[in-house]
């Protein structure tokens, strides 16, 4: 059944405001799934999961699916699912506000306007291999390497704890109705920490920070940096004790793992 027709059998309507845009192409929802490289000793989570074709198919290949949809008008169609699938089960609730429960895998076509905490939340979970669809900007971010226009915060966070990869791009023309932006599917492969920092939230802080002066030096930046956990005394001590050469790199520059050294050398300091 078609995605149309699915929405005319239960009464309802795309919500905008929800970024609701329904992958209507089975061959990619097929491709999702082979690059998930599902069996049945897998428990998958799946994010907005709405109409509930991309959730069967996954709780035919997978051991156990969890769905986590806000959208309680689609009660009935994932009920019919269920039906099919009882290894299926439905959380109900924001999937930036639930706890989310363990999972091996995760497939999921993301609403967009929260892909990006999205990404961050999943990061925080142990799991194998995630499958996502985002918009095609935020893909290219994930990827981007050090002096690429996209990185930041977000590819440094993600790539030090996972080897990222953009699949396939996808046209807007596979949706319905269409988004307003092309799209793409990125593999997640968790790793081992390529690094070490002595607090995920700190490091958040110092990445914010200093991402937003991106084109100036870093000792620059450092005098620019307005935040209550890295006051001025703090990151002047610190800059006068790094080499010349970094000092003058633009932050866009820094690789990941001198951005997590100099995370390291504010946080000692901070705490002693």
């Amino acid at each position: 059944m078609s995605i149309q027709d699915l929405l005319i059998r239960h009464h309802l309507r795309p919500d905008k405001k929800l970024g609701q845009h329904f992958l209507a192409d089975p061959q990619l929802l097929e491709r999702e799934l082979a690059y998930a490289e599902l069996g049945p000793d897998d428990t998958v989570l799946e994010i907005g999961p709405g109409l509930g074709n991309l959730t069967a198919l996954l709780a035919a290949r997978a051991g156990q699916v969890v769905a986590v949809e806000r959208d309680r008008r689609f009660a009935a169609c994932l009920g019919e699912v269920q039906e099919r699938h009882p290894n299926l089960e439905i959380l109900w609730g924001d999937a930036l506000e639930v706890d989310l429960p363990p999972f091996d895998k995760a497939v999921a076509n993301l609403p967009y306007q929260v892909a990006l905490p999205l990404v961050f939340k999943l990061m925080e979970r142990r799991f194998e291999r995630a499958v996502l669809m985002v918009q095609r900007d935020l893909a290219r971010r994930l990827v981007a390497k050090v002096g690429e226009g996209g990185y930041g915060r977000l590819s440094i966070a993600v790539g030090r704890r996972a080897e990222v990869e953009i699949l396939e791009e996808v046209p807007r023309q596979v949706f319905y109705p269409p988004p307003e932006v092309e799209s793409a599917l990125v593999r997640l492969e968790r790793t081992r920490p390529k690094f070490s920092v002595p607090d995920e939230e700190f490091f958040r802080v110092v990445l914010e920070a200093f991402f937003k002066h991106r084109q100036a030096p870093l000792a620059q930046a450092a005098q620019a940096v307005r935040d209550r956990q890295l006051p001025q005394p703090l990151l002047a001590k610190i800059l006068a004790r790094l080499p010349e050469k970094l000092r003058r790199k633009p932050v866009c520059r820094l690789t990941s793992a001198e951005f997590g050294e100099l995370t390291w050398a504010l946080w000692k300091k901070r705490a002693g």
